[in-house]
């Protein structure tokens, strides 16, 4: 895979999304996505919203595990905590996405609290952290290990 990371560009790349995540596009919507320029495709994709002073609300999601390997995190990571400037990244996961709740405490994040049923009767909704203390996929954190 040879990986290259852009802006998100919500006419052109929300079909792929939304078929990864169905979530809707809102006045303050960015991300990036990666592409696998050998097969010109996207591979992997974060898009945040609700965007305050200190936090950004967080979707990632992946077709290819390989974006893993070629940085993608990283390149999250370093996008919303150095250079958005942000403490915190949330994400609301469904009790029952096993994988999502994986993947987020891998890359750093807690449980901060559970909704009881908020995402459908008898599936809870998580709303999970990440600070910036806690993230292991900044460059320069991975520099000093």
């Amino acid at each position: 895979m040879k990986p290259y990371v852009r802006q998100l560009h919500g006419p052109s790349d929300w079909g792929w999304i939304n078929k990864q995540v169905p979530i809707l596009q809102v006045s303050d919507t960015e991300g990036i996505v990666m592409i696998d320029l050998d097969k010109n495709e996207t591979v992997a994709a974060m898009v945040i919203d609700n965007i305050t002073h200190n936090s950004v609300q967080a979707h990632f999601m992946l077709s290819n595990v390989s974006a893993l390997r070629h940085g993608f995190v990283e390149e999250c990571c370093d996008l919303i905590f150095n250079e958005m400037g942000k403490k915190y990244i949330y994400g609301l996961v469904p009790g029952n996405n096993e994988k999502a709740i994986k993947f987020n405490k891998h890359v750093g994040f807690t449980e901060k609290t559970r909704m009881e049923e908020a995402f459908m009767d008898g599936v809870d909704y998580i709303l999970m952290e990440l600070k910036k203390e806690n993230c292991k996929y900044l460059p320069e954190l991975k520099r000093a290990a």
